[in-house]
């Protein structure tokens, strides 16, 4: 494998950076999501994301259930997020290095489907696992699940800023995202 994971942006880190950007530039920024397939344990999503009522760009992701640790329980979000992070790579919103246009989450997905082994980290010089064995309630939240967890805050009106988002497990933030589901979108 000869890649470095690290090396690749988070789709949360693309998202924040467009957001802001739009901000910047008083610029309404939306983003919309569509399953548009499922079956067999496989889903595709599609991402649009607008400035202002003017589609900027699509992006579509497919993933299967049970494919990799974070598959077994949640290939929809991960699909979701796959296919924002294709739909701001197209609208010019991928990492500072062109030759780097995949998210760090599709990496993690070539690393999954490449006999289960991760890419390889310098530091170490050896292959790492691909999956965290530690108990969600005692490991920390991911980026992606914070930016996720915020995503559908927003999209519910609900506020995010009283939340400790450094101080989270990743059991509290998946608890959060099912409650949070539960909410209906403020249009």
């Amino acid at each position: 494998m000869g890649f470095n994971l690290d090396d690749y942006e988070p789709v949360a880190a693309r998202l924040a950076r467009w957001i802001a950007s739009c901000a910047e530039r008083g610029v309404q920024h939306r983003v919309e999501t569509a399953l548009i397939e499922y079956g067999d344990n496989r889903c595709v999503f599609r991402a649009s994301i607008y400035e202002g009522d003017v589609l900027i760009a699509t992006g579509h992701a497919e993933e299967t259930r049970g494919d990799g640790h974070v598959n077994r329980t949640s290939h929809l979000e991960n699909c979701e997020t796959g296919a924002v992070g294709r739909a701001l790579a197209n609208a010019g919103w991928a990492g500072s290095d062109v030759n780097k246009r995949p998210s760090r989450e599709e990496m993690s997905k070539v690393a999954r489907q490449s006999h289960g082994e991760a890419p390889r980290s310098p530091s170490e010089g050896r292959l790492a696992p691909v999956r965290d064995l530690t108990p969600s309630r005692d490991r920390k939240a991911t980026e992606k699940q914070i930016a996720f967890l915020k995503r559908l805050m927003i999209e519910r009106a609900m506020p995010t800023n009283d939340m400790d988002w450094d101080n989270l497990s990743a059991a509290e933030v998946s608890e959060m995202i099912d409650r949070t589901k539960e909410v209906p979108v403020v249009k």
